[in-house]
């Protein structure tokens, strides 16, 4: 009787020391599985950190292009910041030098002259630091891994033809007319490259006379004073075209300080600023480009985080969208910071 007791005692001992360890392998897999799961609150950019390099400055069209940067960096749990040069290309080297020197895990660079660049871009690549170029990529040869911006040459012609083509139906004699491209930086890519689309387009139309304007750079209250005295000096001066986000912005300022009505000049330019919807809605700017800014600071920061992570090299053509006094309504709330 005893004999049986022992081996009834010992098969239970058994049984619970085979049920122990099954839940302590349980445990063991649980613990392993929840390892290699993410938190909860977890983001794939967690630890991750970008930097963009342009020549923008503190105006309404690079605002955007932060908040297209806060929003990526929020989204993924990554850190970025931006420089913001004021056009002066040597402080924008510098900042990139900066940049490479923090060992980021991506730059994202505005690419605004045809050489200065290159060799730059390379040596970064060289040190294992990824690149991708926005806004503007004015360098055929530059070794910058992919690209988030606008064609720039068919921006330009689609905003010159919508132009042009009020100008002739309105009977203007194109043989006479006069194109003045008024730029902030007249030496940077982006206003020579925009400069090329405009004359394209000028051939089409049978116009011939050109100049372009230096409007003195990225402050505001200048770029408009050389416009309008541009106006004044130049009384013949069919249309007038902005090259940049500034100088369309003050389009209807600068018109209006130099005695013109509206429609007396046709004018146009890029961007979707406050200012340039303002001047559209009250018949002063004819049209305007929306390249969708926000898209360049917010794919820049997820395109470098897809490079870290797979590899991959998403250029992305952000518009070349016809903003006109039908439209400018729709988008007319988020200017600003959307648009």
């Amino acid at each position: 009787m005893r004999k049986g007791k022992g081996l009834f005692r010992t098969a239970v001992v058994t049984i619970i020391l085979a049920l122990a360890l099954v839940a302590l392998l349980a445990g063991c897999q649980q613990r392993e599985a929840a390892a290699e799961r993410p938190a909860a609150d977890a983001r794939p950019g967690e630890g991750m950190y970008f930097r963009l390099v342009t020549h923008g400055g503190d105006d309404p069209f690079w605002a955007v292009v932060q908040q297209g940067m806060r929003d990526a960096a929020e989204e993924l749990g990554a850190r970025a910041d931006i420089a913001l040069s004021g056009g002066d290309l040597s402080r924008q080297l510098r900042d990139f030098q900066d940049a490479v020197a923090s060992n980021p895990d991506g730059i994202a660079l505005v690419i605004n002259d045809e050489s200065a660049w290159d060799q730059p871009v390379q040596d970064a690549l060289d040190q294992g630091v990824p690149v991708a170029g926005i806004n503007s990529d004015g360098s055929v040869n530059n070794p910058r891994l992919f690209y988030i911006g606008q064609d720039e040459i068919a921006a330009s012609r689609t905003l010159a033809e919508s132009v042009f083509s009020k100008a002739r139906a309105d009977g203007v004699n194109m043989a006479n007319a006069h194109v003045a491209f008024a730029a902030e930086v007249p030496g940077a890519s982006y206003a020579q490259t925009r400069a090329a689309g405009v004359r394209q387009a000028m051939e089409e139309y049978g116009i011939t006379s050109f100049e372009m304007i230096d409007a003195g750079g990225l402050e505001m209250s200048v770029v408009e004073s050389r416009m309008a005295s541009y106006l004044t000096a130049n009384p013949q001066t069919t249309f007038l075209l902005g090259a940049g986000g500034i100088c369309t912005d003050r389009l209807m300022s600068a018109l209006q300080a130099a005695g013109r009505a509206p429609g007396e000049v046709y004018a146009g330019g890029f961007d979707a600023a406050p200012g340039t919807l303002e001047g559209i809605k009250a018949g002063y700017v004819i049209s305007s480009i929306d390249q969708q800014q926000y898209l360049q600071g917010y794919f820049a920061v997820y395109g470098l985080y897809l490079y870290n992570k797979f590899g991959l090299t998403p250029n992305v053509d952000t518009g070349g969208y016809l903003i006109t006094e039908e439209t400018a309504g729709l988008i007319e709330d988020l200017s600003g910071v959307y648009r």
